[in-house]
């Protein structure tokens, strides 16, 4: 099951959007506004890769991280990424699977490092 490491403080149903940006050295920003509350932007760092899947393409378990940043463990794709990285010799010890998914979609995941919240 999910461990979930941080909830959005506000619902996603009243978001005007998320904007997704790619930052300067591998990281990776989501930033909501809800319009009433302070902006939050959570900040993805040590990107190795990322994907987006919209409404009707996602899944239950992808439902399930509703407005809650959720680490869902050693995932086939999390595990994928490690080997192709350790092939290199790379460290791959501190990558994580992080997941977000947003009111009617998107659904963002995220195989990273670490995360931080700002705002």
């Amino acid at each position: 099951m999910p461990e979930v490491l941080w909830k959005l403080p506000f619902p996603s149903s009243g978001l005007s959007g998320v904007d997704f940006q790619q930052l300067a050295g591998r990281s990776c920003s989501l930033s909501c506004v809800d319009g009433e509350s302070t902006p939050v932007r959570i900040v993805f760092d040590g990107v190795e890769a990322f994907r987006c899947t919209y409404h009707n393409a996602c899944t239950v378990e992808m439902i399930e991280t509703y407005d809650r940043l959720s680490d869902l463990g050693r995932t086939e794709w999390l595990n994928s990424v490690r080997r192709q990285l350790a092939s290199f010799g790379e460290d791959v010890e501190a990558l994580r699977h992080l997941m977000i998914y947003f009111d009617d979609g998107p659904c963002y995941e995220f195989i990273c490092r670490g995360f931080r919240v700002e705002g």
